[in-house]
């Protein structure tokens, strides 16, 4: 490992941002988390030429390619400078004056970002002193990822600004710590692939109605902050993440944690015994068996909460009625009560009307005075739970109140969020049908989308892939079938929810049927095997709010796939045929 100390202008720092060649490994790193304050901080020590913190990078030939660099420390600092740039936030009111900067001007021009006009601009001589300002720049070189995230380790571990999970988490890289993280994401709404551009970090970043900084996840829209079980400060201290390594181990224990912060820290400290009986016992239950139960709980949990009240706080004021304060520990027992009667018992919510007036008044049944985080407390405090409960449940093969694929609403939800960076890995339809006023099925569309299956398949051997019908990706696209058939789209981060029930109705035809449109269309076509048989079985119906969508999993696959004899790749959201020269690439993805 070779160390390079050097000096790095704002002007090569920003274009370096703007070429996606500024990384952010998400196994380490944490989210945007600086409030506008301290990104004018920040511009106003640049503009006095005071000094700032040393910015360290690595540079990883083998795996990003040359001229990348990932961030190990500074990520907060070099995005609060590149969108000081792109007019982001003001300082003492004034703007970046792009006209000083013909680099970013042309970005501007051609409408990479917006730009605010109505505020007032930095002079000449300001934009200057920002363009040419020095950072200190430190880049290894040759580095493994385990050397990274020791350094990033040993150079947070001890900061100011961290919660005692992210304390507990800086660093660490271990199978508990990675499912904690991923889960966390899913139900946060960030969950990505592991590296991002740096540009793309603020659609995974946490903002807030209060603190607008154009965010991607809205605070008070996930259900942690409302239902009220915790505070939007504890979301962005990574309190959820303390709350879902307390579920996880509890899950794999096989009974409560005695939860404290001592045992919690002994979870992610190597040298205790804890340490590695979680990590036997989470390698016997399975990683992805543990990441899926506990989001499929999250949202069969989410979906009971909304059908009973859409209402902010609705949990936390059913629960904890007249108090304002956050009921984590209560959320803990009602999580942990879901997750026995769903996962141990395979049972699904039959009444959540009755469920959620089951609940009122909890907090005052519940043991949670200092004890009640010894193991037999919790054990009686989920029994208790239980119990009021279970008479509104029923077996799966009984039709459930929450709709079809209730158990895949959050995940659905990540992937609409997803769907806006990883525009290779997932494709949205708003339906099978022309937006036009005679309403025609599109019989164009059917083929194209075999061949969107194809290019997905080919875009990435390791990750599986989805296409949505019922969700439209443009604004005027939704506004039009709102128009024509009555829906009121849902928005997710640019993406509109409509349904194909309203199609559905036009053709005549049961939801069942429907969708036996797509099964024949796949059947029929010259798609190759095993991709074919395995997207025939990877169909879903999911009811969101009311609306039905479809969901196709595109599953990885170890070969190249066609359709035919020709092959199909992604670029961005577009699928080609894939020529000579790029179908030689593609092969050489995937694995002999």
């Amino acid at each position: 490992m070779s160390i390079v100390p050097r000096g790095m202008a704002v002007t090569e720092a920003y274009q370096l941002y703007r070429l996606g060649n500024l990384l952010v490994n998400r196994k380490y790193q944490r989210k945007l988390i600086w409030s506008v304050d301290e990104k004018e901080k920040l511009i106003g020590s640049i503009l006095k030429g005071y000094p700032i913190p040393l910015i360290l990078l690595a540079e990883r030939p083998q795996v990003h390619g040359s001229g990348k660099y990932e961030i190990i420390d500074g990520m907060q600092r070099l995005n609060a400078i590149c969108g000081f740039i792109e007019n982001l936030f003001a300082f003492n009111g004034r703007h970046f004056n792009l006209k000083e900067y013909s680099y970013a001007q042309q970005l501007a021009d051609e409408k990479v970002f917006e730009v605010d006009e109505s505020f007032d601009k930095l002079d000449r001589k300001e934009c200057a002193e920002i363009l040419h300002y020095q950072f200190a720049v430190t880049i290894y070189t040759a580095m493994d990822e385990s050397d990274i995230t020791e350094v990033f380790g040993r150079i947070n571990s001890g900061g100011k600004h961290l919660s005692n999970q992210e304390r507990r988490q800086a660093g660490v890289t271990t199978s508990f710590a990675e499912v904690v993280r991923t889960i966390a994401m899913q139900l946060r709404g960030d969950d990505t692939q592991k590296t991002l551009r740096l540009f793309d970090m603020p659609q995974v970043s946490i903002d807030s109605k209060r603190n607008n900084q154009g965010y991607g996840i809205q605070a008070e829209d996930t259900l942690w902050c409302k239902q009220g079980i915790l505070r939007i400060s504890q979301l962005r201290d990574s309190e959820d993440e303390d709350m879902i390594a307390d579920i996880a181990a509890s899950i794999l224990l096989n009974e409560p944690l005695p939860r404290s912060k001592e045992q919690l820290d002994n979870l992610y400290n190597e040298e205790s015994k804890d340490f590695q009986l979680i990590e036997n016992s989470l390698t016997t239950y399975g990683f992805k068996k543990l990441e899926e139960n506990i989001v499929k709980t999250f949202s069969v949990l989410g979906a009971t909460i909304e059908t009973y009240s859409s209402d902010n706080k609705c949990l936390q004021n059913l629960v904890n009625p007249g108090i304002n304060n956050p009921i984590p520990q209560a959320f803990y027992t009602i999580f942990m009560a879901f997750f026995e009667l769903i996962i141990d018992l395979d049972l699904l919510p039959a009444n959540p009307q009755g469920i959620m007036e089951a609940l009122k008044n909890l907090q005052k049944k519940l043991d949670l005075s200092r004890r009640y985080t010894a193991i037999q407390d919790r054990k009686n405090n989920i029994n208790q739970t239980k119990g009021l409960i279970q008479d509104h449940f029923a077996k799966k093969k009984d039709k459930s109140n929450l709709g079809q694929g209730v158990e895949l609403i959050q995940t659905f939800k990540n992937s609409l969020l997803r769907s806006r960076i990883e525009t290779t890995k997932y494709e949205c339809k708003q339906g099978l049908m022309e937006l036009s006023a005679n309403r025609k099925l599109n019989k164009n569309l059917l083929p194209r989308l075999v061949e969107t299956i194809c290019g997905i398949a080919n875009s990435d051997p390791e990750n599986d892939g989805y296409i949505f019908l019922g969700v439209a990706d443009k604004k005027q696209d939704a506004e039009k079938i709102k128009k024509l058939d009555g829906i009121n789209p849902i928005e997710i981060n640019d993406r509109y929810v409509v349904g194909i029930d309203r199609e559905a109705r036009i053709l005549g035809k049961p939801l069942e049927d429907y969708v036996g449109i797509l099964r024949d269309t796949i059947r029929q076509s010259h798609l190759t095997d095993p991709l074919k048989t395995q997207v025939m079985t990877k169909i879903d119906t999911i009811d969101f709010k009311g609306l039905s969508v479809i969901r196709i999993n595109v599953p990885s696959q170890k070969q190249v796939s066609f359709v035919g004899e020709k092959a199909f790749i992604r670029e961005d959201s577009s699928t080609v045929e894939a020529n000579a020269p790029k179908l030689v690439a593609v092969s050489l993805l995937f694995p002999k």
